[in-house]
């Protein structure tokens, strides 16, 4: 059993239950609030002792929260009153007790518990007299409204409940239900009251919904990707199967969703018919009408993406715009457009989705409506629509089309406030103080290359040639556009404070592609930028960091050529997978700088083991779908991609070879076949030119994944590579826009991120993640370092590599650190909500702290399978939770599980179907973990713990701790923070229960003071920062064990380490702890046993 939380902080913790029959909660008053699809049907209770006149003179006030085990109670002593209240969610109701005492006194003379309902739910009620009382209707009030029916069970009562009507009273002007006991002005009374409360569909005529199945042309549920069967948006399992169709209620309104919808023409889904049938309205006269829609792919912000053409029955017709990011939005994230609603959200079998709910008031509500359509205007959105619902003319009373309004435009997000946040700048540049607990720089082995070439070993991880028992794990960062060129001023300042953090691999990126970098006008290489990129590596080899070089990452092919490109170069670097002359250009430029001695090392490129791996191309392939080849490619080299295309068809048979389609993937297994073929004879070239230059390193293919082709491709490739991203924003849009989702909260059968490594891992080769990232400005991104981080280790992967350090929208200055250390997206080396836990996630992912799954599961695909794409991991992508995950490819089709999982088997039933195959015990929707129990995630709680004996981490809703056995052992965490991220680790080799030294991390949020953001639109990002970060609120206790010194506690400087104060540690009941509050200010703490 969970020890009980008890905070005076408790306006944080809400105690919330909820479902599709109604959502109850004591609020931070501790005063209880039901609400039934967004209404508010009972907005508080009180208790007051009153005297024989009625007045007032002691209430029921100052409650104190506790959650455990699902159960929320709330306690409060007055001078007269002593109360608990529990609230718990039981088989489809709320159930609430008030258990009460009140004391005598001859003042008192009335007492009364009062449940406030307000006026507009049962509004449309003639006055009545006298009250209902419940045991005239058997223990049971069951009343109608317009927004739900609801049941008010009262039995186990000690006293009668009454509904009363109050809305005349001026004092009041609302309904409420009652106990009103006998009081003894020498005993006082005692109490039990208790109320089930049930919600259900409302059986009053207030709405007309129309059920669309009958006009729809796609169904919920697709099978096969792309092949113009099925259902929703044809993108296989990635589609709307998770929706039970039925009755749902949007901001009050109800619509009925059947099980196939509209689904309409798009640019990139071509064939869908590009209006919906007409539909019938019957003559309703309404006063609004409610859609629920969505869109497939994005639009431009506020473009208008289809429109709803509504017939009047008088020959008038009007149309409704529905824009992009306004009124809909793309269904793949939770993301609010500023206008329109969520109406249902949830998960399929690989993300977060959701639909919107959109309300048009009608400006003309006396004439009948005859009929209504859907019509694309053809943008690259696909049009989504699944319920219609007319709000009839007067029959809501106004008060009740208020609520309406009000529900419809109040968002339920409020914005981030930084009031009470503090300063606190991470580091850069060499501050961080040797020897402090922020320096971790001991898990490096310096200088880098002092070990002899990376090489893969027998065991299928990274070794070093003279250490070949010893398997090495890197955690890095990356360095792009400006960053390989840091001032040499800075170079080695750079290199030591990465280093103390915790770096021992660093990638080189984009190094190429500005016209003032490393490719001089006239081909050669620029002798400035070329020394600075040298000394900064040489200055990472003294650091022990060692160097991860990129090759195209695209380049200035034309002053390597010494030409025009066609079309500006439209498309150079994906041409230069198959064009001879482009490819000569990368040749080029790996020979000259491949090949240059550095004169700071002494070693040319190729011959220095400090750079120990090589990427041959970026985000690069011919398989992957990203937009239309025409689209992507100077008509030049589309023509002479073409030209390949059909000779390549010819040579096998084919009797009428096939245009150019718009992408491989598209094309079926004959066009993913090409693709790969052409991708695979490319990559090993340039493997082959690489090794004829001296390289000796491991190098990988491309680090693009999306398809089996692009793994079939690399089959030869020394390891394997992938880059994920959880939140990127939509750079694009303007202003940006971000969903703002959470790995943690998501449904058990889902996996943040982790899915794009797993799919990466194959047999026998090393798995390297060369970019991923938990973008700012997300609010809960302090998950990120610990999430990637456990499930990693989990998997056994071999290098980590974050994205990045700076780049992108700095354009890589390290320069801008001196004046403006913000945060921005793709440039986090100052964020603390990420790379501030960079010390806690390498000493875990380094040293291996969190064990790997002791089981392994195969994915083996035979061609038939591998060249239709049918990837089971996209369909389990829970996998990578239970046990480690790898690809095998097999000249036969493998019959067994779980490449024979049934297709129709996905979400909740195909997690708990494989957890019972691979007998792992304790998984369920509410709890996820693997076999070595050291990793689990608590999605509805909205919490994942690592518990291990060097590192324990936990992220998330912090107060869930407390709602069962979910603390890590040995350390025992109360905080009423809604969201953040608590770390523990070992400074040594001893586990925590007998450490000298740890570091304690405490993160929440952190932003730009000078960021703007409504919403989940960007408007700019800050900055000139300071960076602020939201404080974490929470008592810190750990036993005291024998043999261990009195622990001592110390705030450090987030910047430099140092110890700047010492905070107060209490010794009782066995315990050691110790308080974060307000004025803490540091996400960094020291733990000394001296």
């Amino acid at each position: 059993m969970g020890k009980t939380l008890h905070y005076g902080l408790v306006a944080l913790l809400l105690a919330l239950v909820g479902s599709a029959w109604g959502q109850a909660e004591f609020n931070s008053n501790g005063h209880f609030i039901y609400s039934y699809h967004g209404v508010n049907v009972i907005e508080g209770d009180s208790l007051l002792l009153m005297d024989d006149d009625y007045r007032g003179f002691d209430r029921a006030q100052g409650y104190k929260l506790t959650m455990l085990d699902g159960v929320q109670t709330a306690r409060c002593e007055t001078e007269f009153i002593s109360m608990v209240k529990t609230l718990q969610n039981r088989n489809g109701f709320a159930e609430v007790t008030w258990d009460f005492s009140i004391k005598g006194t001859p003042r008192g003379g009335k007492v009364e518990l009062c449940l406030s309902i307000p006026a507009y739910v049962l509004d449309h009620w003639p006055p009545r007299r006298p009250s209902i009382a419940s045991h005239e209707q058997r223990g049971i009030i069951y009343v109608e409204s317009f927004f739900g029916n609801f049941e008010f069970d009262v039995n186990g009562s000690s006293h009668t409940w009454f509904l009363d009507d109050m809305r005349a009273a001026e004092w009041s002007k609302r309904f409420r239900l009652r106990v009103a006991p006998e009081y003894s002005k020498e005993e006082g009374c005692k109490v039990k009251a208790v109320l089930r409360i049930k919600g259900m569909p409302s059986t009053l005529n207030a709405f007309r919904s129309y059920p669309l199945a009958g006009f729809g042309n796609r169904g919920l549920r697709d099978e096969v990707a792309d092949d113009g069967q099925g259902g929703w948006t044809d993108q296989g399992s990635n589609d709307l199967s998770c929706f039970t169709p039925g009755k749902i209620h949007a901001q009050g309104i109800p619509f009925v969703i059947g099980d196939k919808v509209i689904v309409l023409k798009g640019e990139a889904r071509p064939a869908f018919p590009p209006a919906s049938p007409l539909i019938d309205l019957d003559g309703v006269q309404a006063e609004r009408l409610g859609f629920v829609h969505t869109l497939a792919w994005n639009a431009a912000f506020r473009q208008t993406v289809f429109v709803y053409e509504l017939n009047y029955a008088d020959g008038q017709v009007v149309e409704i715009p529905v824009r992009y990011g306004m009124e809909a939005n793309d269904w793949w994230g939770e993301n609010e457009p500023l206008v329109a609603r969520i109406a249902w959200q949830g998960h399929n079998s690989e993300h977060a989705v959701a639909l919107q709910h959109m309300q048009w008031q009608n400006p003309r509500p006396e004439v009948p409506l005859k009929s209504l359509r859907a019509r694309s205007l053809e943008t690259p959105s696909v049009p989504v629509i699944l319920g219609l619902t007319a709000l009839k003319r007067s029959v809501l009373t106004p008060a009740q089309l208020a609520v309406l309004d009000k529900l419809y435009v109040e968002r339920a997000r409020k914005e981030v406030s930084t009031e009470g946040w503090y300063e606190c700048p991470i580091a850069w540049l060499d501050g961080i103080a040797p020897g402090s607990a922020l320096d971790v720089s001991f898990l490096n082995d310096a200088p880098a290359g002092k070990h002899g070439w990376l090489k893969v070993a027998a065991n299928v991880h990274f070794v070093f040639t003279d250490k070949p028992a010893e398997t090495v794990k890197f955690w890095g960062t990356n360095a792009a556009l400006y960053g390989p060129y840091p001032e040499k001023a800075d170079a080695p300042g750079i290199a030591c404070c990465l280093a103390r953090q915790g770096v021992n691999l660093l990638r080189i990126h984009l190094y190429a592609i500005y016209r003032d970098t490393l490719i001089a006008e006239d081909g050669s290489l620029d002798p400035t930028a070329l020394d600075k990129m040298e000394f900064f590596i040489a200055e990472l080899k003294k650091n022990g960091i060692y160097t991860f070089m990129d090759w195209n990452d695209g380049m200035l092919f034309e002053r390597l050529l010494g030409k025009a490109l066609p079309e500006g170069g439209k498309g150079a670097k994906f041409a230069a997978l198959f064009n001879r002359e482009l490819i000569g250009a990368s040749k080029k430029l790996a020979q000259a700088l491949f090949t240059h001695v550095n004169p700071y090392t002494g070693l040319r490129m190729v011959d220095d083991p400090a750079v120990c791996m090589y990427e041959i191309t970026n985000e690069n392939s011919v398989v992957m779908n990203w937009g239309g080849l025409r689209e992507r490619l100077a008509a030049e080299w589309c023509d002479e991609l073409e030209a390949l295309w059909l000779d390549w068809q010819r040579r096998q048979g084919i009797a009428e070879p096939q245009p150019l389609p718009r992408d491989f993937t598209s094309a079926g297994p004959t066009g993913m076949r090409f693709a790969a073929e052409l991708q695979r004879a490319h990559l090993e070239e340039m493997k082959d030119y690489y090794h004829s230059l001296g390289g000796k390193a491991p190098i990988s293919g491309t680090n693009i994944t999306f398809t089996l082709g692009e793994l079939w491709s690399s089959t030869n490739m020394d390891y394997m590579n992938d880059h994920a991203y959880a939140d990127h924003p939509n750079v694009k849009a303007k202003p940006m826009t971000f969903n703002n989702g959470c790995s943690v909260t998501q449904a058990a059968w889902l996996l943040s991120i982790i899915p794009s490594f797993t799919r990466a891992k194959v047999a026998g080769k090393p798995v390297v993640a060369s970019e991923w990232n938990y973008c700012y400005p997300n609010d809960t991104r302090c998950e990120g370092l610990p999430f990637m981080t456990a499930y990693s280790c989990f998997q056994d992967w071999d290098a980590l590599l974050f994205y990045c350090a700076t780049g992108s929208f700095d354009s890589g200055r390290w320069s801008r650190f001196h004046e403006t250390p913000s945060i921005l997206i793709h440039s986090q080396q100052t964020d603390p909500a990420t790379w501030g836990l960079s010390q806690a996630s390498a000493l875990a992912f380094r040293r291996g702290d969190i064990r790997p799954s002791a089981k392994v599961v195969s994915l083996s695909y035979g061609p038939e399978s591998l060249w239709a794409n049918q990837s089971i991991a996209a369909r389990m992508p829970f996998l990578g939770a239970l046990v480690r995950v790898e690809t095998t490819l097999t000249p036969a089709e493998v019959d067994a599980w779980p490449m024979n999982a049934p297709r129709d088997e996905r979400g909740e039933d195909s997690l708990l179907n494989a957890a019972a195959k691979l007998g792992i015990d304790g998984v369920s929707p509410e709890r996820v973990t693997g076999d070595t129990g050291e990793i689990v995630r608590y999605p509805a709680a909205g919490l994942l713990v690592v518990d291990t004996p060097r590192s324990k981490m936990v992220t998330g809703r912090l107060h869930a701790l407390m709602d069962g056995p979910r603390q890590p052992q040995g350390l025992h965490i109360e905080s009423p923070s809604s969201f953040a991220t608590i770390t523990l680790s070992s400074l040594s080799d001893e586990p925590i229960s007998t450490a000298k030294r740890m570091l304690l991390c405490a993160v929440a949020n952190a932003r730009n003071a000078d960021a703007k953001i409504e919403g989940r639109f960007i408007m700019d990002m800050g900055r000139k920062g300071p960076v602020l970060a939201e404080p974490v609120l929470a008592t810190i206790a750990m036993p005291i064990l024998s043999g261990n010194a009195p622990l001592r506690v110390y705030r450090l400087d987030s910047l430099t380490g140092e110890r700047r104060a010492e905070l107060t540690v209490t010794r009782e009941d066995g315990m050691e702890r110790f308080t974060l509050d307000k004025d803490t200010k540091s996400i960094y703490i020291e733990l000394v046993r001296e």
